[in-house]
């Protein structure tokens, strides 16, 4: 599916409700990419999990169902796409749930995502959105409300994030405000040579907006009953 409106253009891909590109006045702000690992990877929800959040206990896959399920057209309009998927229950997730996506290009980039319990009993829920972010210029002097973000990418850490926040990549500077994610998770792909060095991807980083990281799974905050919707969202706009 495509969208392209007032500036924006945006590629979305049924399998998986994935981003396959976003891109503003020519800037590419997510992208797939060829990862070091092997894979190839863009833009994903991680839903009702977070990374390995569940798996033991509840028998959920890594960064849960969302990524991997096939996802239905609800509604487009000249600026907006809405996507929706139902995740299976089983005896160790007795629950299944209704994930939506909308997706609004106008003065900014909006993306929206709700969790909502239709079928059977209380869960916890959390909600991660895996945003695959363009560094053409690599992600070494990067920073997310002026704090250095490379020794954190390198390592798989986390930030605390704020109602309105700045990323700034050396090609570009973004305004990144968030309604209900607390945290952020930073990575990027990398393989180890013969010398068992880290030769990390430098054309794309992950900067993970997540409701919050670690220790919400599970907690009584985390639990969706039957009939209950969860939502977050996150605004991007484009500074320079």
């Amino acid at each position: 599916m495509n969208l392209t409106f007032n500036n924006w253009s945006l590629a979305l891909d049924l399998n998986g409700g994935r981003i396959q590109e976003l891109v503003h006045k020519g800037t590419k702000v997510f992208g797939t990419y060829h990862r070091f690992d092997g894979k190839v990877g863009n833009t994903h929800i991680c839903a009702p999990s977070f990374d390995k959040e569940g798996q033991e206990k509840f028998g959920l896959p890594f960064h849960g169902y969302a990524r991997t399920l096939q996802w239905i057209a609800e509604k487009q309009t000249a600026d907006t796409i809405s996507i929706s998927t139902i995740t299976p229950s089983s005896k160790m997730y007795p629950a299944s749930l209704k994930i939506s996506q909308a997706f609004s290009l106008n003065e900014y980039f909006i993306h929206t995502v709700s969790l909502s319990h239709s079928f059977g009993k209380a869960i916890p829920v959390n909600i991660g959105i895996h945003y695959y972010w363009d560094t053409p210029k690599g992600w070494e002097k990067s920073s997310l409300n002026e704090e250095q973000l490379s020794t954190d990418i390198k390592t798989n850490g986390y930030m605390n994030l704020k109602k309105t926040n700045t990323i700034v990549f050396p090609h570009a500077k973004y305004e990144l405000t968030s309604n209900g994610f607390r945290s952020a998770v930073l990575w990027t792909s990398f393989k180890v040579d013969n010398q068992g060095n880290k030769q990390f991807n430098n054309d794309f980083c992950c900067i993970e907006p997540v409701i919050e990281w670690p220790h919400f799974f599970g907690s009584e905050q985390s639990i969706l009953h039957p009939g209950e919707t969860i939502s977050a969202s996150i605004q991007i706009k484009k500074v320079v």
